[in-house]
């Protein structure tokens, strides 16, 4: 009797790997368990840069803030220190410093008068003629003396006696101010009533000579 068994079939042909299947099914999950970390991480990324941003803003603001405040301190200081110097000058007016400028009201040369009527201010406007005024001569030494506290114009209504209602200098604190530092310089004070007189006596002429020499300037100057 022949055998069948070529015919048989052969259960082994074909094996079903579990193993395998099984290590697919790991990898998978590895592969979708990455790409949610990878999506995670993604979005920590943009997070962390909009927190930088914020970050660099907020630091920008507080840069702009101090040096607002830095600016304001500034300014602060500046305005105290314009108040403090006027403070000064107005103190040193007071204390008898001579003007800036010669006075060109005579109502100001008086209130100026007025402000030396302490000891102090006089001492002070005396030290400061012996070493501002360095003419030679007596008669420039006077003359320099007046046209640093009074224009021509003002001059022009003062007198040494005050005659024909002009304003009296004889008595002035600032005459005595005067008298005191040219005493000081030239050992005496005899020229200076002399020298001070005549230069009020021609104070008017002086006064007309520069209004006309500017009223010809005026008439030079070509038409703008």
């Amino acid at each position: 009797m022949e055998s069948n068994s070529e015919f048989a079939p052969n259960v082994h042909s074909t094996p079903v790997c579990t193993g395998t299947l099984d290590l697919q099914k790991i990898v998978d999950e590895l592969k979708r368990e990455f790409n949610v970390m990878k999506a995670e991480r993604g979005r920590e990324r943009v997070e962390m840069d909009a927190l930088r941003q914020e970050v660099a803003e907020l630091k920008s603001r507080v840069s702009a803030l101090e040096a607002a405040r830095e600016r304001e301190a500034e300014e602060g200081g500046e305005r105290g220190a314009v108040t403090a110097r006027e403070g000064l000058a107005e103190e040193a007016r007071v204390e008898g410093s001579l003007p800036d400028r010669p006075f060109t009201d005579l109502d100001d040369f008086l209130q100026f008068e007025r402000s030396l009527e302490s000891d102090a201010a006089l001492q002070n406007v005396i030290r400061t003629l012996g070493t501002r005024i360095t003419a030679q001569s007596t008669k420039e030494w006077v003359n320099t003396s007046w046209q640093l506290v009074l224009s021509d114009e003002v001059g022009s209504r003062c007198t040494w006696t005050g005659i024909r209602g002009k304003e009296c200098v004889r008595d002035l604190r600032i005459t005595l101010a005067m008298r005191r530092a040219f005493e000081r310089k030239f050992g005496n004070e005899e020229e200076f009533e002399e020298k001070t007189k005549a230069f009020f006596r021609s104070a008017q002429d002086r006064a007309k000579k520069k209004a006309q020499y500017a009223a010809r300037q005026n008439q030079d100057r070509p038409n703008e």
